[in-house]
């Protein structure tokens, strides 16, 4: 069963990476090496910021969740936390910026508010740590990562038929607009279902079994 589990936990993880690192190349290090989109233009200085920053938080938050290396080597723990902490800020305030900008401008109203959580769950990460509260810390460390992973979920209808999800929708506009509110909200809803509905439950069920 450990050892399920164990597989079940390596394959979540190396498909976020894989797809992190897929959406990462074709959005991003095609942009420094030479590609660049006009949507952009005149805010370079924003779009490279936002790019790094994200690094920062797509491929160090994996580590950060990986419990043997938090457990075994803390001081790495501890640096990486911090690198992942000042990409992510900066990267969500050059997003909090480019969502004012951005082409779609129907989007623009899905990204400003993702933009504005993933700024506020990171920084609220932060925070609790140096409140040494580690349970509010590895929440909102969970919420900022699919904040994160928010804006890679967005670009999945390039490569995966949405219309299973809400039918087909003719107006590419508005098929745009409602996969960026469906995969904006969606993942953090799902987490915040699996990390605080869920477990109120079990102890509601506790608390009950043991007045019985």
């Amino acid at each position: 069963m450990i050892r399920y589990i164990s597989l079940r936990k390596s394959i979540f993880w190396t498909a976020l990476i894989v797809l992190s690192a897929a959406f990462y190349f074709e959005n991003a290090v095609v942009y420094l090496f030479g590609y660049r989109n006009a949507r952009f233009a005149g805010n370079e200085f924003w779009f490279i910021a936002h790019i790094l920053g994200a690094a920062c938080s797509l491929f160090l938050g994996p580590i950060q969740f990986w419990k043997s290396i938090r457990t075994k080597y803390i001081r790495y723990h501890r640096l990486a936390g911090k690198i992942y902490i000042f990409g992510s800020l900066i990267a969500g305030v050059a997003a909090l910026r480019l969502s004012l900008i951005f082409g779609c401008v129907g989007c623009r109203f899905s990204l400003f508010p993702l933009s504005i959580l993933f700024i506020l769950t990171t920084a609220l990460a932060w925070y609790a740590i140096t409140q040494k509260n580690i349970t509010a810390h590895k929440q909102f460390m969970v919420r900022s990562y699919t904040c994160a992973l928010a804006f890679v979920f967005v670009r999945l209808y390039q490569v995966i038929p949405m219309e299973f999800l809400f039918g087909v929708i003719d107006d590419p506009t508005v098929k745009r607009v409602v996969i960026e509110w469906m995969f904006s909200i969606l993942p953090l809803l799902i987490v915040e279902i699996v990390m605080i509905w869920m477990p109120s439950l079990k102890t509601v069920s506790i608390i009950s079994n043991k007045v019985r």
